[in-house]
């Protein structure tokens, strides 16, 4: 039994060497492979900090700091790739208000940014599609790390979510990071606002406070290439809306729209030059 134990561990021990040999050989011959495999470690760490610890978890559920220490560790991990973030506006934050955050969408590897962000902020929890639950056991983790999941098919399911959680932003000072746009996209414009987090803001009476993260210089999703780079994530002031109410909703998106599309261009155009995409 000892020796069939030995064998097997000779060839797991093995396997991971050859495996991290293809990866260091494959990062150097190919800047797609080299892709590829930054975005699975990365994505994979970042899956594997937040899951270890859940027994944790269970402690304090639903409590955003939980994932504190998981977030730390990412951002180790996505430093050693080369990138690294530089957070501005920190005077911006109080605490003890609760609000809307409003951030701009580029990549899966926003994860690692909303986890530094939770340095800042302490309170922060991120609005994410109901499918990602599923994701077991990330979901479960998710879900006691305070993540709120809305279903973006059942528009009548997701209003009442966002109308329990803006009860949750007065009553626990909680903050709800929310990306505007709905997907993704690595784009020089911002898209489309949609209104459900201005909503929300005015339903609680709550702060809007944008949040504008420089584009990512470094990372090409068309072309496969990833790279070194820095990221500038700039906390702007709040924006109140004490007193506004539905009819405002509309001036109030597109007020917000403005001012991140023109903070994400200056901000962009300062940190393109700490960014090698290969």
């Amino acid at each position: 039994m000892k020796r069939s134990e030995a064998r097997q561990n000779v060839f797991l021990n093995s396997l991971t060497l050859q495996v991290l040999v293809a990866l260091v050989v494959g990062s150097l011959l190919s800047s797609t492979f080299k892709y590829h495999a930054k975005m699975f470690i990365i994505l994979l760490m970042s899956f594997l900090v937040l899951v270890v610890p859940i027994p944790l978890f269970l402690f304090k559920p639903r409590w955003p700091l939980n994932a504190l220490i998981p977030g730390i560790v990412a951002c180790l991990f996505i430093r050693a790739f080369g990138v690294e973030y530089e957070i501005r506006g920190q005077e911006h934050i109080n605490v003890r208000n609760g609000g809307v955050v409003l951030l701009n969408h580029q990549s899966a590897i926003d994860i690692v940014m909303l986890s530094r962000l939770l340095r800042e902020f302490r309170n922060i929890v991120p609005v994410v599609k109901k499918e990602l639950f599923y994701v077991l056991p990330f979901g479960i983790a998710s879900y006691l790390v305070g993540v709120v999941f809305i279903d973006r098919q059942n528009s009548a399911s997701a209003k009442d979510v966002m109308k329990r959680e803006a009860v949750a932003i007065t009553k626990d000072h909680l903050k709800l990071a929310i990306f505007p746009e709905g997907t993704r996209h690595d784009n020089d414009t911002l898209l489309p606002f949609k209104k459900g987090a201005f909503h929300v803001a005015v339903d609680a009476q709550s702060v809007i406070q944008p949040v504008v993260v420089s584009k990512y210089h470094f990372l090409d999703h068309k072309r496969k290439l990833f790279g070194r780079g820095r990221v500038i994530v700039n906390i702007l002031p709040e924006i109140p809306t004490k007193g506004m109410t539905k009819a405002d909703v509309n001036a109030l998106t597109e007020r917000c729209q403005k001012l991140m599309q023109s903070e994400f261009d200056t901000l962009s155009a300062e940190v393109k030059q700490y960014c090698h995409a290969t």
